[in-house]
């Protein structure tokens, strides 16, 4: 018998130490950005979709998608004032701060980086602070940096709108959602490579297009439709339920309902 609860964990909503699965526009995305990187001058990129589409799956990443062409300096969340980020950035390169005026340290930034590839992506852009935009802005500005900021599409045309990234040069990324096919496709994929053989025969192509329905493609809702109902399948064979060994609708609408994606 399966361990349910270990399959379960496959599909935890975690961004770190899983598996990359790449969609098609996951693979237009990679392939867009790389062309930018090398045939256009430095600017401002942003990385737009849906929440729960994959963006900082796409940004965990990044060094390699970029096949380590780049030194990627990842930022989790924006939270940071000004001062702190430029101390954050010259610590990366083992620099000890030789001012305290944000004037003077930016000038020390720029002068270190200026010579060098790196991109800085910023997750939950959304989320900065005026003065952090202008600091972006300014180092921007300085073609000493390549800027990467995702932001959930929904949210992303306030921010583009501030003149500080209007008037300026930048390009947008646009990352969908999965595919039908791809949401079959990927978990076949993953249960294939936890030696999971009779498991993943179970996945049909109508049980599949019925979680692609549930969760129109989002690669967040999916794994977590998945998570419970290995988990649901797991709980009833704890205590010896008939019936539940195997994938089936009447688990993923239980799983859909329990992870709130339907009522």
């Amino acid at each position: 018998m399966a361990d349910f609860k270990a399959i379960a964990k496959i599909f935890e909503d975690r961004v770190e130490g899983i598996e990359l699965y790449q969609t098609r526009s996951f693979l237009q995305t990679k392939n867009q950005l790389l062309d930018i990187l090398e045939n256009e001058t430095r600017q401002m990129l942003f990385l737009v979709g849906a929440p729960g589409c994959g963006k900082s799956v796409f940004l965990e990443n990044l060094s390699s998608l970029l096949e380590n062409r780049y030194e990627v300096i990842k930022y989790n969340t924006p939270f940071f004032e000004p001062v702190d980020f430029v101390r954050n950035l010259l610590q990366k390169k083992s620099i000890d701060a030789a001012a305290n005026s944000l004037e003077e340290l930016l000038e020390q930034l720029i002068k270190e980086y200026e010579n060098s590839q790196t991109l800085i992506a910023i997750d939950e852009a959304q989320l900065l602070t005026k003065d952090m935009i202008e600091l972006i802005r300014i180092l921007a500005d300085s073609k000493a940096f390549w800027f990467l900021l995702a932001m959930h599409k929904h949210e992303s045309s306030k921010i583009l709108q501030e003149p500080q990234f209007s008037s300026r040069p930048h390009r947008v990324l646009e990352m969908g959602l999965m595919q039908p096919n791809e949401v079959q496709e990927y978990i076949h994929k993953e249960l294939l490579r936890e030696g999971e053989y009779i498991l993943e025969q179970k996945i049909s192509n109508d049980l599949a297009k019925y979680i692609y329905k549930l969760t129109k493609g989002n690669f967040r809702d999916t794994k977590k439709l998945l998570n419970r109902m290995f988990l649901l399948m797991d709980a009833a064979l704890s205590l010896d339920k008939k019936g539940y060994d195997k994938p089936n609708k009447c688990l993923v609408t239980m799983a859909a309902m329990d992870g709130g994606l339907i009522d």
